[in-house]
């Protein structure tokens, strides 16, 4: 079915992508009333990260500057994700009366996500909708992410069709509260995440996925009419640039911190330490759908024997994902086992594993 949104709807292609232009056409389009599909490809790899997001929480400020990699605080939420060249955006900038966003946010997500379904099927991958804003392939991994906001009084729905994503280089700038956790980061990302190229071992061409991505949409909306951004929209583009990597930006706190990371919908991991009187005590958690779904435990401990945890992770698994009752669970393991360790106790990895203390409110 194709929803008439108003004859003449544009696409656009720009061709300067260089640092984090590809990131400020969606909110450059939006404030300018040009409404239509922007379709671009990164030159340069930088990190976003979602507006609601405390950066200096999210991502290691001096990994990205060692890297060379530019921080930039998009206008759109979600959490901090790595860009750049092999990431193919599509952003799609309505007027809010457009019948392609009438129902519910969940309606619209899903209705959009069709093209993109499109695209990827002509690319040689199948995939389909994970609500609420995730693209999987059959095996479960996430290929993309998307995000839509209001901007300017425009709505725009954005994400990007992944040629090739490089997970280590995403796992070296998240934060983590240990740096020898980093490498079960970088393992959780590899196993969650995918793209083109290592679904099908063969990765097209940025125009042979631009045409999948107009094509697809297309189907949606009718012809997109090919178009050149105005020169006033792309100058302001360039300012909002300065504007989204503008050290004040960067600083403003949120108070929002990511007590987990979001691996794809349903799925997120927790790096957690936390210093016990007897030891520190380091956890790598995936959580499936509120559920312990694995622990690695590792740390430093003064008094406790080095093989006595060695199946507390497989005791965990099932076990519902709050402080309680993983305090609940270590407490039964540690007494079916007869384990002594002074100076580390059930709380203690409550904590390390949840972040929040069994016995606090609301825990």
């Amino acid at each position: 079915m194709v929803w008439r949104v108003g004859a003449g709807l544009s696409v656009f292609v720009p061709e300067k992508r260089d640092g984090v232009m590809a990131l400020a056409y969606v909110h450059a389009v939006a404030e300018q009333g040009v409404h239509g599909l922007v379709v671009v490809e990164p030159d340069d790899t930088f990190v976003s990260v979602g507006f609601f997001d405390d950066v200096e929480e999210a991502i290691d400020l001096e990994r990205c500057e060692t890297f060379g990699l530019p921080v930039a605080r998009r206008r759109i939420g979600g959490g901090p994700v790595l860009l750049g060249p092999g990431q193919v955006f599509y952003q799609l900038v309505l007027p809010r009366d457009s019948t392609l966003i009438r129902g519910s946010l969940s309606d619209t997500y899903r209705r959009l996500s069709g093209p993109v379904i499109d695209a990827y099927a002509k690319l040689g991958v199948p995939v389909t909708y994970k609500p609420v804003n995730d693209l999987v392939t059959g095996d479960g991994r996430k290929i993309s992410g998307q995000g839509a906001a209001d901007i300017a009084g425009a709505f725009c729905f954005v994400g990007a069709v992944l040629r090739h994503f490089d997970t280590e280089l995403m796992a070296s700038v998240l934060r983590v509260p240990d740096e020898k956790l980093r490498d079960k980061l970088h393992r959780s990302l590899a196993d969650n995440v995918t793209s083109i190229r290592r679904a099908t071992g063969r990765e097209p061409s940025t125009t042979e996925v631009t045409q999948a991505i107009v094509e697809g949409f297309e189907e949606l909306t009718g012809p997109l009419v090919p178009s050149e951004l105005p020169a006033g929209t792309i100058a302001r583009a360039r300012a909002i640039c300065a504007e989204l990597t503008s050290p004040s930006e960067l600083a403003r706190r949120t108070g929002r911190s990511h007590h987990s990371i979001k691996l794809r919908e349903g799925v997120h991991t927790r790096l957690g330490s936390y210093k016990a009187p007897g030891g520190l005590l380091r956890a790598a958690v995936d959580v499936r759908d509120g559920v312990v779904e694995h622990v690695e435990l590792t740390g430093d401990f003064t008094f406790l024997p080095s093989d006595a945890f060695e199946g507390l992770g497989d005791a965990l698994a099932g076990v519902s994902f709050d402080a309680r009752s993983v305090c609940q669970a270590v407490g039964a393991y540690m007494l079916e086992r007869d384990v002594d360790c002074p100076g580390v106790s059930p709380d203690d990895f409550a904590v390390a594993i949840t972040g929040e203390h069994p016995h606090q409110p609301g825990a």
